[in-house]
This record gives C-alpha cells, sequence and structure tokens, in this order.
C-alpha cells in the first residue's frame, strides 16, 4: 500500500475510530494495522494524535552564490600556491596569505 492511500485511509477511519466504544476501537485498530501494514503502538498514535492533515509544501530555495567570482580566483589562487591544502588548513593559512 503506498504512502498515499494509508494518509487517505487514516483520514477516512479516524473520525470513526474517535467516536466508538474501546471494545470497537480495538477492533478498527485491529483492521488499520492490517490494512496499512503498521505496527500497533504506531497505529494507536496516530489515531491518537491530532487529527490527519497534510504535510506543508516545502519550498525549496535556491542558494545565491556566498562568494563573488574575484573572491573565487583569489581563493583558488591561494589554494593552488599553498599545493592544494585541505579546507581546514586551508582556513588557517588564509591569514598568512592576505597579510
Amino acid at each position: 500500500m503506498r504512502q498515499k492511500s494509508k494518509w487517505e485511509y487514516l483520514k477516512a477511519i479516524y473520525p470513526r475510530y474517535r467516536k466508538v466504544s474501546k471494545h470497537l476501537r480495538a477492533l478498527i485498530l485491529d483492521e488499520f494495522c492490517q490494512v496499512c501494514g503498521y505496527h500497533r503502538t504506531y497505529a494507536i498514535r496516530l489515531l491518537n494524535g491530532p487529527a490527519p492533515q497534510p504535510p506543508p509544501k516545502q519550498r525549496h530555495k535556491n542558494r545565491l552564490p556566498t562568494y563573488g567570482p574575484k573572491a573565487i580566483s583569489v581563493l583558488s589562487a591561494i589554494w593552488e600556491a599553498a599545493g592544494y591544502p585541505c579546507s581546514q588548513r586551508l582556513k588557517a593559512l588564509l591569514p598568512l596569505w592576505l597579510l
């Protein structure tokens, strides 16, 4: 069963689970676990928690370049002249080269 189908099933079963008695809840819970393949404790958390709402859509922000082309050319020249050190060593070398 796909995640979207499980989500729709949870939305359909949630109000029914909240309204019925304890004995019927156990039956609904058994059915929910069997259909979705969830462990019982996880299913109980889903059904006893807040009402299911769709997750918020995440917007991907495009990062702007941190350094300009001039800074990158200076850094690459220092990196090459220093013998291609790793980032930690390059960070330690930069104050010495920029004096």
